[in-house]
């Protein structure tokens, strides 16, 4: 079994080191098109999320075990001990022994049989690490296993305290939450449900809507009671944007940048399905995601391929806008993202944020309501791009939200803002906007 799931392991992320793309989208389309037993499935999926989470402590630990500089590594070779590096180091279920000579092995598979003797010297010196010990040439950014540009920026926003604390958390194994359809369910459903599943889990963190399951997931989502849309994967974070909306029965509701729906399927279930909801994106494929998913539980949600900062939108009473960010605050489920990030980018999706916020806003109704809202950890793209939408449209003001979401989860604008390690949840902003009469 191992040595089939590091063969895969392997592949994608050969694949992922030579592609731009999100890391989890190249291991689903290698897995559509690659048939794998559910134990080689789920350890390839382990061992490239780890890898490209721990990479750079990884990069050190093989760099100080070279005798020329890792960069004129070939690259697969560079691959290969990464991957057991981890396994010999960072992952303490395998032998020793049995991980190099399974690189070994793998290496004399996929590569010229030359470069086996070099697999196998530098991986028997893993023996020589103490991996719980952070070597004093190894920066703390590399430690942590952050690039600097984001950790420096972390602590100017921060402090060192809690950027390590950050760090930590998103390191760790993320949190699986699932939405209860409280629509359709009632509490006494839903236990009996998890018990006859044998589903482990305990209330999310302020809530008795989302569940954290920390046995059985994929037994739930193979279940009728997901098919049927009687449970859906969510963080409590991404849900307390909705409660923030706060939807209402016969209400009119946009919410851009929607795919694939999992807020605009919340939507529904608030207004318990009397409403008009329209979702829109600009992606087709992801569109088509969204669709497939609420047409399967027959919910009422009208899909239009639009671009939410130019084209026109019928007027709403409420409009959500889930703005594409850089995406570090779930960095915990998408550790590719530390890597695929520049501080660039954080300015260059301000500038697309406020550009959605500003056109969005002319479709509100008068004493409408508006959530603009990121998964993003960073100031630039949250509370900086909605005070610059204020101060530049005086017909709008801030609200408040400390009647819809725990008051513990506010900033001091009162804007709902959590920090990962002391909420437990994805780092997620969300500012509720009223345009006045």
């Amino acid at each position: 079994m191992k040595t089939d799931s590091r063969f895969h392991a392997f592949k994608i992320l050969k694949k992922y080191y030579n592609q731009s793309d999100r890391l989890d989208r190249i291991r689903d389309n290698y897995y559509k098109h690659n048939s794998l037993a559910q134990q080689d499935l789920s350890r390839s999926l382990v061992l490239t999320n780890e890898v490209v989470r721990w990479e750079s402590r990884l990069d050190g630990w093989i760099a100080s075990n070279l005798d020329k500089p890792i960069t004129k590594l070939h690259p697969s070779i560079l691959i290969i001990l990464r991957l057991g590096y981890y396994e010999a180091l960072i992952d303490d279920a395998i032998p020793p022994h049995a991980v190099v000579h399974s690189w070994v092995e793998l290496t004399k598979k996929v590569m010229a049989k030359k470069f086996s003797g070099l697999v196998n010297a530098v991986m028997r010196k893993t023996i020589h690490i103490d991996p719980s010990s952070h070597p004093d040439n190894l920066p703390l950014s590399e430690w942590l296993s952050y690039p600097d540009w984001l950790v420096n920026h972390w602590i100017d926003q921060f402090g060192e305290k809690d950027t390590v604390a950050l760090c930590h958390y998103f390191n760790e194994n993320a949190s699986k939450d699932i939405r209860i359809n409280t629509w359709k369910n009632n509490q006494d459903d839903v236990t009996s449900v998890l018990n006859e599943l044998d589903i482990q889990w305990e209330f999310s963190p302020k809530s008795e809507t989302f569940i954290r399951v920390s046995r059985g997931l994929n037994t739930l989502l193979k279940s009728e009671w997901f098919h049927t849309g009687m449970f859906n994967v969510q963080n409590r974070a991404s849900g307390a944007v909705i409660d923030l909306l706060d939807p209402q029965p016969h209400e009119t509701i946009l919410d851009v940048c929607a795919a694939p729906g999992t807020k605009t399927n919340y939507i529904v279930e608030k207004q318990k399905g009397e409403g008009i909801v329209i979702a829109s994106d600009m992606s087709p494929t992801r569109i088509k995601k969204g669709q497939t998913r609420s047409e399967s539980i027959n919910y009422p949600i009208e899909w239009v391929c639009k671009d939410a900062s130019k084209d026109a939108f019928p007027m709403a009473d409420k409009i959500l806008i889930d703005a594409p960010c850089t995406g570090t605050g779930v960095m915990g489920r998408r550790p590719d993202i530390r890597w695929r990030r520049d501080q660039k980018d954080i300015h260059s999706m301000a500038k697309i944020q406020l550009n959605i916020l500003t056109h969005m806003s002319q479709f509100l109704n008068p004493n409408g309501v508006l959530v603009y809202a990121t998964c993003s950890l960073e100031a630039e793209e949250n509370w900086n791009v909605a005070e610059s939408f204020l101060k530049l449209n005086d017909n709008f003001s801030l609200e408040s939200g400390k009647d819809f979401v725990p008051e513990s989860w506010l900033n001091e604008q009162n804007c709902l803002a959590t920090f990962p390690p002391r909420d437990k949840v994805d780092g997620m902003f969300a500012a509720r906007i009223r345009k006045n009469d």
